[in-house]
């Protein structure tokens, strides 16, 4: 590989972002938890106002979950920042709020795996330790012709070693950035554009005109697909929601649902809890899509008295928005 052909391109043509502006291992760190999964353009402006509010570990990990979730409402895949709270705790009660700069150290730390801690070390640090992410996945595996299926862990491991080769022999803060940069903008999965890839002289799928060939990924399993009465509960004055203890939005609050085919099912089932449900109507069907798992909510409004149930906690409407909620009910109009 021409790493230094890689890096002058880089250094010539890569984004101005915040975080990749920056050497503070915190601010990376932050910005590296909150790509996951999600692409730049999204995280951008939830970057710049969680920076203002917590510039630094020690203000962060003062912040509790209900407040810190509800700073990340919309990036979705919530549990990533449950563990950046616990994180950003012990590093300021183990490490006197010092980042640490070792990687077996990141390891330990929730939340944080080898392409995280790889990223950190060689983007702040400037250490040589691979950051395999799709992006770069997707660069070597065309720039290889690597035809194994890069969805098997064994696999990944063979291009993780390739690719700490290539750091070992490059400067690790470009390097990185510079295969990331590479992946999001030229070596994009669709309609890549090979013509300006710093690289394209020795790349196998270019050069083979096999460039949407790569990587090789074995067709995912169809994502799980789970139908609900979602119930927009009035009691007197007061809204019912539940605090999700589900590993999937943990923590998130939510309308009441349940995975049954008719309201009327539940009715009764409120009416044995001594629940009297004075009205109820279908208001619409919404639909969200996440990573694994489709929801279909069947919306009802429903008017209730006598009690509520011990795990719904009642909001007025005017607070809810107050409160951190998947954005699969907060697009629910009530």
């Amino acid at each position: 590989m021409d790493i230094l052909r890689l890096e002058a391109w880089y250094d010539k043509n890569h984004r101005k972002l915040l975080f990749r502006e920056s050497k503070n291992p915190y601010l990376i760190w932050v910005s590296e938890i909150m790509l996951q999964q999600t692409q730049v353009e999204a995280v951008l402006p939830f970057f710049e106002r969680l920076i203002q509010k917590y510039p630094t570990i020690e203000e962060l990990a003062k912040s509790d979950e209900v407040t810190f979730q509800k700073d990340v409402e919309g990036l979705g895949y919530y549990r990533r920042f449950k563990n950046m709270i616990k994180a950003a705790k012990i590093i300021v009660l183990d490490y006197q709020g010092i980042f640490p700069n070792s990687y077996e150290d990141l390891l330990k730390l929730p939340g944080i795996g080898k392409y995280t801690a790889g990223a950190i070390m060689s983007i702040a640090y400037n250490k040589p330790y691979s950051a395999l992410d799709g992006n770069v996945i997707r660069v070597l595996s065309r720039y290889l012709g690597n035809s194994e299926d890069m969805r098997m862990e064994k696999n990944r491991k063979i291009l993780d070693k390739i690719n700490q080769g290539y750091i070992e022999k490059a400067t690790p803060m470009i390097y990185t950035q510079a295969m990331m940069e590479l992946g999001a903008k030229v070596c994009r999965p669709r309609n890549p554009k090979c013509e300006e890839c710093p690289l394209n002289e020795h790349c196998f799928a270019f050069l083979n005109d096999q460039r949407e060939d790569f990587p090789i990924l074995t067709k995912l399993k169809d994502k799980k697909e789970f139908n609900y009465i979602t119930l927009i509960i009035q009691y007197e004055n007061k809204y019912c929601l539940r605090k999700r203890t589900e590993s999937l939005l943990e923590g998130m609050y939510e309308y009441p649902q349940y995975e049954i085919e008719s309201i009327s099912n539940i009715v009764n089932d409120f009416e044995d809890q001594g629940i009297h449900v004075s009205y109820y109507q279908y208001q619409k069907t919404y639909k969200h899509i996440f990573t694994h798992q489709i929801w279909n909510m069947h919306v009802y409004k429903v008017i209730i008295k006598e009690k509520v149930l011990d795990e719904w906690i009642l909001m007025n409407k005017e607070d809810i928005i107050t409160i951190p909620m998947a954005i699969a009910h907060r697009k629910i109009k009530i």
